[in-house]
């Protein structure tokens, strides 16, 4: 699923406009995390967020302390286990023995409010040192129980000092632009956006919120600018794509309102998310306005807030505007889905789920939610249940690529290769004129049917990939490496990985088969340079380090192959590779044949459509699943890639 507010980083063709973009972005963020982290103590602050447990799960170790000091030192010690809510909880028992301690007191208002103990948090503001950074969010978090109790003008009046934090002062003049809003007030909410000192840098928030806002106070031509202008800042972000399309057709336009969404549509291929939104536009005027009422439109405001804090690695700040956000309106569908991203971050696959199936069946991201349940279901290795939600889902829609992806990914990871193709192949079949997004379905039809030794079926679905989609490097790494194993069409397929090595230079595994066609053909200096590399890229990869090894020992360099060759074992490499490597270690490489190749040919039990072996190391196994593309399921909470493939670089962030 893409998240609700992704990160869009430059391409190499990108045009200028969103280079400029791009820059806007980082920009953004750097100011915005500039002060993000004055809101807690240092070192409070963690780049994981841990599962949400309640006090009485505790592990053995960390129970029965009953002293300050011993619920002190189990509240840090919760605290760098990233576990908030046992954090929270050792801070309060602490705050009992000494009730006037205003470290104690500032810790454990922050870790209640991160842990989505909202209403412990608003009793502790009060008792916030008022000199202290965390006393920001202090007055935050009353302002928007206060808000949220109906008191805009206690809520404002809290807001009212100034702050030279970009961070507070832009929450500080949405959260009061919508209690003006809830005031009926359109006149002085906008104001108070557009008087921001920093209003160029933060248009991508300013302009987005003053469009709902105006939307719903009922001024559609004010929607349509501000919106517009959000829209032109970045045409890809979904939640700015929703908001201009519904406030295009509410305003009458709605030839404009389905070009927005058939160029959305265009670039993302996002199934439900688009169908959902064709539903909301096709209301034109009678629609409901974007955001039901103004506390909603708050509640979205400070959702993207915490989501943009929390691509920047901040978790426990991230997780305290999320839940502020629910505290405000707690079926807000965009607050709702960015803590479950946040959880699929952080690897909390239970509260991720718990987040999901709380999206009302209405919801434009209903369906994408659904379909995350499964993968995250699969991350807490059920696969039958994940198998079951996400059958469940395609039986709804069939032609749902997005469902089929997801529970193609999940079959793959359980190695149930077979029952992958033929959900693949059923979709396939609905298709009577494949687009070039169709590549992916053909690529893992293809990875499906090779990995049950059905060359003569995949290598078709492989090519019928690289036609919808010349340049993808997984498919081109995939072929062009198993031709160049099997020693056919020798010079396209080395042109082919070189081609992958070329778009992806980062990607270990793929650097590491172009290493290995090369060693396999004999061009052991060569390959040595790019194997190198590889493990630069991957050094933790048991199968990188075996091929290294593999290439020093063919030329002469024995001692370092030695090294490699037990570092791969070391590494707990796969059960059918390790005891190749203890052999290597014990004999080094047998004498080459006639040719690199001939001592894996003239093995036997060996499929003559399956690509051989050498000089007994199991080939590297490419990614199965696609790093790139948003609709592949390849996230945190998302069924894994067959074989290690490098963490993607940080993009910048967008708001």
């Amino acid at each position: 699923m893409k998240p609700l507010f992704p990160v869009h980083g430059p391409s190499a063709r990108a045009p200028s406009a969103d280079a400029r973009r791009t820059r806007s972005r980082r920009r953004l963020a750097a100011l915005l995390m500039a002060t993000a982290f004055l809101a807690v103590p240092a070192g409070a602050i963690h780049p994981a967020f841990a599962e949400v447990a309640p006090a009485a799960d505790l592990p053995p170790e960390l129970g029965g302390l009953n002293s300050l000091a011993g619920n002190y030192l189990a509240a840090r010690l919760a605290g760098d286990e990233q576990d908030l809510a046992a954090a929270a909880a050792f801070y309060r028992s602490a705050l009992a023995e000494d009730p006037t301690n205003p470290l104690l007191i500032e810790r454990t208002f922050t870790l209640s409010l991160a842990s989505g103990d909202v209403d412990a948090a608003i009793a502790l503001a009060p008792d916030l040192r008022p000199t202290t950074d965390v006393n920001r969010l202090g007055r935050l978090t009353v302002a928007v129980d206060a808000f949220e109790a109906g008191k805009t003008a206690e809520a404002r009046k809290t807001l009212a000092a100034k702050s030279r934090s970009p961070l507070i002062e832009l929450t500080n003049a949405l959260v009061i632009a919508w209690t003006y809003a809830a005031d009926g007030n359109e006149k002085a909410a906008l104001e108070a956006l557009d008087a921001l000192s920093n209003a160029e840098m933060f248009a991508a928030f300013t302009t987005y919120n003053g469009g709902l806002i105006a939307d719903l106070l009922g001024d559609h031509h004010e929607a349509v600018v501000r919106l517009g202008d959000a829209y032109a800042g970045d045409p890809g972000l979904p939640r700015v794509v929703v908001a201009y399309a519904r406030a295009l057709a509410r305003a009458g336009d709605r030839n404009e309102a389905d070009s927005v969404v058939d160029r959305f549509a265009d670039g993302v291929h996002d199934g439900p998310l688009v169908q959902g939104l064709e539903r909301q536009v096709a209301e034109g005027k009678n629609g409901p306005p974007i955001v039901p009422n103004a506390k909603s439109g708050a509640a979205t405001a400070l959702a993207a807030l915490g989501a943009t804090i929390g691509r920047e690695g901040s978790a426990e700040l991230a997780s305290a505007y999320l839940h502020l956000a629910l505290h405000l309106d707690p079926k807000n569908e965009f607050g709702t889905v960015a803590l479950a991203e946040l959880y699929e971050r952080m690897n909390k696959p239970k509260d991720a789920i718990r987040y999901y199936s709380a999206l009302d069946p209405s919801s434009a991201f209903y369906r994408e939610g659904q379909i995350q349940i499964g993968l995250n279901l699969n991350a807490l290795d059920k696969v039958d249940d994940a198998r079951k939600q996400l059958e469940k889902v395609i039986a709804g829609d069939p032609t749902d690529t997005g469902a089929v992806l997801a529970l193609g990914a999940v079959l793959r990871s359980h190695d149930m290769f077979a029952d992958a193709a033929k959900v693949y192949g059923d979709r396939i079949a609905l298709i009577k004129n494949p687009e070039p997004a169709d590549w992916l379905l053909f690529y893992n039809r293809g990875i499906s049917y090779e990995r049950t030794k059905q060359w003569d079926k995949a290598e078709p679905d492989f090519e019928e990939a690289l036609k919808l989609s010349p340049d993808q490097p997984e498919v081109l790494n995939y072929l062009g490496y198993t031709w160049a194993d099997q020693g056919v069409h020798l010079d396209k397929a080395l042109a082919m990985i070189r081609k992958a090595v070329d778009l992806r230079p980062s990607d270990g595994a793929i650097v590491d088969s172009l290493g290995w066609a090369l060693y396999r053909h004999g061009k052991f200096d060569e390959a040595v340079t790019y194997l190198e590399r590889a493990v630069d890229l991957m050094p933790d990869d048991p199968t990188l380090n075996d091929h290294l090894g593999d290439a020093y020992w063919r030329v002469g360099r024995t001692v370092e192959a030695r090294f490699q060759w037990a570092h791969a074992r070391d590494m707990k490499p796969p059960k059918e590779l390790a005891p190749q490597i203890e052999q290597k270690l014990k004999s080094g490489l047998p004498p080459l044949g006639p040719e690199p190749t001939q001592s894996a040919k003239t093995k036997p039990d060996v499929d003559p459509k399956a690509p051989p072996v050498a000089d007994d190391a199991a080939p590297k196994a490419v990614p199965e699943t696609p790093k790139a593309p948003a609709d592949t399921p390849d996230a945190p909470g998302k069924a894994p890639a067959e074989s290690p493939a490098p963490a993607p670089a940080a993009p910048p962030a967008t708001p």
